[in-house]
């Protein structure tokens, strides 16, 4: 394995996805004015899991306890997000997306689905199957880590 070529094809990926994609999905994206890029990753990651707790939540993004506890309050007081108490473990709680949070991102999703589309709009069909399966043995790895 060489380390050093690893390295640098992670930070070209992260580059790349950021300029091709989130800067596309961020152009586009209308669905919570006023909101900030931590705000949408949180978001983003809800829509992913049924909830979260917000250690889990902090170590995904590399963002300290008191940032996160105000970015969470804040999604919270706009109706997208709520708290539930965890049953096993008072002391956490499960941060879900609330009812009007998980149709709001639904739709950004299908939207974002959308640009995927077109960015990709006339490329070959067996890259873009190609780019897929690439994409799904990464992740793969990643959750392997």
């Amino acid at each position: 394995m060489n380390e050093m070529e690893l390295h640098d094809l992670l930070f070209s990926f992260v580059g790349l996805f950021h300029e091709k994609f989130l800067m596309r999905f961020r152009r586009h994206d209308s669905s919570f004015p006023g909101l900030k890029k931590n705000h949408y990753k949180i978001l983003g990651m809800l829509h992913q899991h049924e909830y979260l707790i917000s250690s889990d939540i902090g170590r995904m993004m590399d963002v300290e306890k008191g940032s996160l506890t105000i970015l969470i309050d804040q999604l919270e007081e706009r109706g997208l997000i709520r708290r539930r108490a965890d049953p096993c473990d008072r002391r956490k709680s499960h941060i879900l997306l609330s009812d009007t949070g998980r149709k709001e991102m639904d739709e950004v999703v299908a939207q974002h689905a959308g640009e995927i589309k077109d960015l990709l709009q006339g490329m070959d069909e067996q890259k873009i199957k190609k780019f897929t399966e690439c994409l799904k043995y990464s992740v793969g790895i990643m959750k392997e880590i």
